[in-house]
């Protein structure tokens, strides 16, 4: 990339990453350790989280079709952009991942101390690292988180 792409084009680059976030903020809250810091802002995000909970079961499968197919593998797209939203999808299909093995766990290991704390270690390692990403995709860059990026960079045809 030679120049910083247009101001609309990064704040567009951050809609992605709100999935991640939210299902993030979701995993937060049953970490005990959180809730007392998280209640702080749950003004802001209440109103997200609300509607992102009313949507029907099978948006989320459409909203990945949509983004894969209409975004990430059309060149008309700015390469900055596809990256951003491959990313955003990454980072929600592996915290999902996550959630689905931790439920095949004992409810004992689950629920927990030691699920407490392993929620709450997840819980902060993603909120950070989506929030890396948008800072990145707010200041033009590409972000540069190990495994996830090189992922995201196979995913988008070059021209």
């Amino acid at each position: 990339m030679t120049k910083k792409p247009r101001w609309w084009w990064r704040t567009l680059a951050c809609l992605p990453y709100l999935m991640p976030l939210h299902e993030t903020w979701m995993y937060a809250e049953t970490a005990y350790h959180l809730h007392p810091f998280l209640e702080d802002f749950e003004f802001l995000t209440y109103p997200f989280l609300r509607a992102i909970g009313r949507l029907p079961g099978w948006f989320l499968m459409a909203y990945f079709f949509v983004a894969y197919l209409g975004v990430v593998r059309r060149k008309e797209w700015p390469h900055f952009f596809r990256f951003h939203v491959v990313m955003g999808m990454l980072l929600e299909i592996a915290l999902q991942v996550i959630g689905t093995i931790s439920r095949w766990m004992p409810l004992a290991v689950y629920w927990g101390k030691v699920g407490m704390h392993f929620w709450t270690a997840v819980a902060f390692a993603y909120l950070f690292t989506v929030l890396e990403s948008i800072r990145c995709a707010l200041a033009g860059m590409y972000a540069d988180i190990p495994f996830v990026c090189d992922a995201a960079y196979i995913q988008i045809p070059y021209d």
